[in-house]
């Protein structure tokens, strides 16, 4: 699990919407494959390991550091591709909150007769995940406060946002996505919001931007490195 949850954590910032995960197939203490979601979010960890691993994940054992999917989105569930790989037992860190799966997962994959255990690692998945676990329970992107503006977006980081005269300018990893768009009204509610509603799970801000009032102005305030 612990490599799993280094894999997970060399794509922080790099896979939003979807958090970063990472997924290790292995039997005994042979590793057979292991995979990170790809930049994007797609596809998901366990799907990759899966495709590397081939027909010798049957019977082996998957670590992965988020409850696996069980809904279908731009992808099938990661649950049905895992059964359908025959592994036979799976290592899960901590549930997935995202209401769509939120225990799904791992009940499917019980259903299915795979033996799951869930919490090996739980609270440093929960610290690498944080950001989405921020905007799936409270619809707006964890805050991280910067002491100076930052010349490149910060590590582990979605975006920067910094105001420009009456509009926010937000940066991405991708250069070619940035946007700008008005300062919401009331302070503190609107562009937080506006934030989750675009899938970022964690924002940067330098302290003394006229933005950050704006952004933490909020039931949820930022933390400050």
């Amino acid at each position: 699990m612990q490599h799993a949850l280094t894999l997970a954590a060399g794509m922080r910032g790099h896979v939003w919407p979807n958090p970063p995960v990472g997924c290790v197939i292995a039997r005994n203490d042979d590793l057979i494959a292991e995979a990170a979601t790809d930049p994007g979010g797609r596809p998901h960890a366990e799907r990759k390991a899966l495709e590397l691993a081939g027909s010798a994940a049957a019977g082996a054992t998957l670590y992965v550091t988020l409850e696996p999917c069980c809904h279908w989105g731009r992808t099938p569930p990661c649950a049905d591709a895992i059964i359908a790989a025959r592994v036979s037992r799976v290592v899960c860190a901590i549930q997935d909150p995202d209401p769509r799966v939120n225990g799904g997962g791992v009940a499917r994959l019980r259903a299915a007769g795979v033996d799951v255990e869930v919490g090996l690692g739980a609270e440093e998945a929960r610290t690498l995940m944080s950001g989405f676990f921020h905007r799936v329970e409270t619809g707006t992107p964890e805050v991280i406060v910067l002491e100076r503006p930052p010349v490149a977006i910060p590590a582990g980081i979605d975006a920067v946002i910094r105001s420009d005269g009456d509009r926010a300018t937000l940066i991405t990893r991708n250069e070619t996505r940035a946007e700008r768009f008005r300062l919401a009204e009331p302070p503190g509610h609107g562009l937080p919001s506006r934030l989750g509603e675009m899938g970022l799970t964690s924002v940067a801000v330098a302290i003394d931007d006229p933005i950050a009032p704006q952004l933490l102005a909020t039931p949820f305030p930022g933390r400050r490195v």
